[in-house]
């Protein structure tokens, strides 16, 4: 089966992973990187607030909404969080005042004065972006942070619906690129730890920011550990990436 698009939100979803278990005496162990787009937007685009935010350790999107919304930390609620979590995935994937509208249930207008205060408050962000669109109409590709070519088919078409398709593609390649190379990175060293430390893991599966493995049951902790550090340390940003680790004897547990 498609293992990249086993689907986790629904409750079918849910369901069909728990079907995938382990072998006896192994449980499967899930390691995935936290939000690591966004903070590869903040470390490329060098979002000062932002980059402070993700050294403090702090709640991303609440973080967002505070600056976005004028709302103190300790009087957030859930519903101004969650607004906040739709713009900074919204504005990566080059949403449009309609797309974030949809999103939200709110007006056109109110989704466009949300997205204009996002730029206010993070000024970096646009420079980036738009320095990322001249570059892709110039050359007709993008780089990732480690060099790697990506193409933008339409960037300079004369139809301003594909010009804007490739303009979004173009912004977001960079980011979607950088977290590809590090999860290929992070593949690449895991394993030689692993076996440098004597332990039985085997690596089954990468599906986007996450890496899945087969584990005895005896050594899920020190696994869990040390494929968080190996994740944590591929890459030398001005930011941490953060990794989460999970287990259970199903995917469905583990994640």
């Amino acid at each position: 089966p498609n293992l990249q698009n086993i689907p986790i939100r629904s409750e079918a979803g849910r369901k069909i992973r728990e079907a995938f278990v382990a072998g006896e005496g192994h449980v499967l162990v899930s390691v995935d990187y936290s939000q690591v787009e966004l903070r590869l937007a903040a470390e490329l685009a060098g979002i000062e607030a932002l980059k402070k935010a993700f050294k403090d350790g702090a709640d991303i999107h609440a973080a967002t909404a505070s600056e976005v919304f004028d709302v103190p930390l300790d009087q957030m609620d859930p519903d101004t969080r969650s607004k906040a979590k739709a713009i900074n995935f919204g504005i990566l994937y080059g949403i449009s005042r309609y797309g974030l509208a949809r999103q939200l249930s709110i007006s056109s207008d109110e989704a466009g004065q949300y997205i204009a205060k996002y730029f206010e408050r993070f000024p970096e962000l646009q420079i980036y972006m738009d320095e990322t669109k001249e570059f892709a109409r110039k050359h007709g590709f993008v780089k990732t942070h480690f060099g790697r070519k990506c193409f933008v088919q339409g960037i300079n078409d004369k139809n301003g619906n594909r010009r804007a398709f490739a303009e979004r593609a173009a912004i977001n390649a960079p980011l979607q690129g950088a977290a590809a190379d590090i999860i290929k990175k992070a593949m690449a060293r895991v394993e030689p730890a692993l076996e440098k430390e004597g332990l039985g893991a085997k690596m089954l599966l990468q599906v986007h920011d996450e890496l899945i493995f087969e584990v005895p049951e005896a050594e899920v902790e020190a696994t869990k550990k040390l494929v968080c550090q190996v994740m944590e340390g591929v890459v030398d940003f001005s930011i941490p990436l953060l990794a989460e680790a999970g287990h259970g004897k199903s995917w469905a547990e583990a994640h």
